[in-house]
């Protein structure tokens, strides 16, 4: 019966060794995320992260002048897969994943103007509706999107991905580099580029097609 006892408290103890933690955080409209951290996305009227597992008190929440960085302490770089972060905001348009770092989003990411970029292994799963968006997959880094944008820019380069068909848009410009692949949707007008080769696919047929292609690449409508 005691070692019943001490084993149930002991797993009491661990359960509020890995308690939340709440950090407010202020007003901010960018987002930096690094070091493999997994990060949610919530709308919500209030701006706050929260933190959940066994390092979550080895996550550093920065924000300097509207720029919010979510990342690990020095002594724990890389090791963010032991966490969950969730990130309520208010107002967003700029979020950068890097390190390994995953965003993802709860609901659907709104604003005039929205500028999304992965890089060295990170990636962005998102559904948004904006007026503008801006689209950069860098080093292996990868972005899914669904939704709506009425005018898309698209970079991809060096192996990275970017997965767009299901983003309906209006018009696109789309330039892949160095092996990179992406796909796209438009309606009325795409700009399609590869360079050092790089799949592109454009889909949503578009009326106004524009193509071309430096040092091999390959551009497809379907």
């Amino acid at each position: 019966m005691k070692n019943i006892l001490a084993g149930a408290i002991a797993i009491v103890a661990v359960q509020f060794s890995f308690a939340q933690t709440v950090k407010n955080v202020g007003t901010f409209s960018s987002l930096k995320v690094y070091d493999k951290i997994p990060v949610v996305l919530i709308p919500s009227t209030s701006n706050k992260v929260e933190v959940n597992g066994k390092k979550s008190s080895d996550v550093e929440v920065i924000n300097k002048n509207g720029e919010l960085k979510v990342r690990m302490t020095t002594t724990n770089l890389l090791q963010g897969d032991d966490v969950k972060v969730r990130v309520f905001y208010d107002r967003l348009n700029d979020i950068q994943a890097s390190q390994g770092a995953t965003v993802s989003n709860e609901g659907v990411l709104e604003g005039n103007k929205i500028m999304l970029t992965a890089n060295e292994g990170s990636s962005i799963i998102m559904g948004l509706k904006a007026k503008t968006l801006e689209v950069k997959s860098n080093t292996g880094g990868l972005i899914t999107l669904s939704g709506h944008a009425n005018n898309q820019n698209a970079i991809v380069n060096t192996g990275a991905k970017y997965y767009g068909k299901q983003l309906a848009t209006t018009t696109t410009s789309v330039t892949v580099n160095a092996g990179g692949e992406a796909e796209v949707s438009a309606t009325e007008s795409v700009d399609a580029k590869t360079r050092a080769g790089g799949n592109i696919t454009v889909y949503g047929n578009p009326a106004d097609k524009k193509t071309k292609k430096i040092a091999g690449g390959n551009i497809s409508f379907k």
